[in-house]
């Protein structure tokens, strides 16, 4: 999908803003560019993008101009790892009528890009394009949202103004607004002598929420979720089944042993003389310590990564039968479940059926572009999800669909 248009009469070389390039365009993505299209590849981020520039050429109406043009749009939207999601009807009225709604709504939107479009300090919308589905009716709205924002690490001194892109997806057919924005600390609203002030701290997830809100409203969109923070810690939940689950072999090896397990619980039981409606938690209990020291046994972490997507590294939750807050974490990439943390917090989050905050690693690998890694969480009763070390878009929309499915 194209994220913008261009419109323009001269001849000239693709312009693109240093704040642009230098924060949203990684050099693994130049590097599969330049290999991809036969150019040198380096360690040099500016040499690649003036060699990429080079290969787009002047002529607007050329294949390699079009090519390089809308890839550096995408690779830009991509550099933006926050998404913030709100589960949403959209009435088969808005729907019908999109184009009006929007088009009256926002009659001053150039239908530009974020290259080519001059920025305020205001957000602007810039571009918004409709997807039809097979039958011609729309499944998905893509708006371009973009302001202007100090960037400064000293308050009270003068800062830096920088273009600052907030892109926000309505899938229609699923049902859920996605913001998408670049995560910062150190931006500020703008001010007349660009001083950056501590009271003009510029919050990327509330800003986009506003923007959301105001699209529901022109769109009259209904919120779904009573509680969507709870919602989407059953979300998570359901992902950390998905993706936690015990390897065949593993599980062969525990149920091998279904008859010394039984006797042993009834043993102990008869023994102790403990109250037998604890059977079942027993049991289940000693799964977890089998399944344990089995997973911890060697170097295991080949079996936690292969099968699957993607594998856990990081997890947290809240026990309420127990009043305990459990956060387990591995060290870098590796697999959580090849270590002791993940069974002792394995109970009670069984026990909840709900997850405060997941990372997952994601299995990739595509030249330059190795395994990248996503945070689930929850914030202001957005559900939010973080992405690190450079995902796609088709990596993002893998993401957001299986969002959407266990959802």
């Amino acid at each position: 999908m194209k994220v913008g248009f261009r419109y323009t009469e001269e001849k000239k070389m693709i312009t693109i803003a240093r704040c642009l390039s230098e924060d949203y365009i990684h050099s693994s993505k130049l590097k599969n560019f330049c290999s991809s299209h036969g150019m040198t590849v380096s360690e040099n981020k500016p040499e690649l993008l003036r060699q990429i520039i080079e290969f787009a050429g002047e002529d607007e109406s050329s294949e390699k101009y079009v090519e390089t043009y809308d890839w550096l749009l995408e690779a830009i939207k991509e550099g933006s790892k926050e998404f913030c999601l709100k589960r949403v009807y959209v009435p088969e009225e808005s729907i019908e009528n999109l184009e009006q709604i929007i088009s009256s709504k926002y009659d001053s939107c150039p239908r530009s890009d974020i290259l080519s479009f001059k920025s305020k300090e205001t957000a602007s919308l810039v571009d918004y394009q409709i997807e039809n589905d097979e039958q011609g009716i729309a499944s998905k709205i893509s708006f371009v949202f973009s302001t202007m924002v100090l960037e400064g690490d000293q308050e009270n001194e003068r800062g830096n103004r920088i273009i600052y892109p907030i892109y926000i997806d309505l899938y229609i057919n699923e049902g859920f607004f996605v913001g998408r924005y670049k995560p910062k600390t150190t931006i500020y609203k703008c001010s007349e002598n660009d001083i950056v002030y501590k009271e003009n701290r510029f919050k990327p997830l509330d800003e986009t929420g506003k923007l959301i809100e105001s699209l529901g409203k022109i769109l009259k969109t209904e919120n779904m979720d009573i509680n969507p923070s709870q919602k989407f810690g059953k979300m998570m939940y359901k992902l950390y089944q998905k993706y936690s689950f015990t390897p065949a072999d593993i599980q062969s090896q525990i149920d091998s042993l279904k008859d010394i397990k039984e006797d042993f619980v009834n043993n102990i039981f008869k023994r102790l003389n403990l109250n037998i409606l604890n059977k079942k938690k027993a049991k289940m209990d000693l799964d977890i310590f089998l399944e344990k020291f089995i997973s911890i046994n060697g170097d295991r972490e080949k079996v936690f990564k292969e099968d699957r997507e993607a594998y856990l590294i990081k997890i947290s939750s809240d026990d309420i039968m127990q009043m305990t807050r459990i956060d387990t974490a591995s060290t870098g990439n590796r697999p959580l479940q090849c270590s002791e943390t993940f069974f002792d917090g394995k109970k009670s989050i069984l026990n909840t059926k709900e997850c405060k905050n997941l990372h997952l690693c994601y299995n990739r690998k595509r030249g330059y572009l190795g395994c990248f890694t996503v945070q689930f969480s929850v914030t202001k009763g957005w559900g939010v999800i973080k992405t690190y070390y450079v995902p796609e878009e088709d990596d993002i929309q893998n993401v957001l669909q299986t969002v959407f499915e266990n959802y």
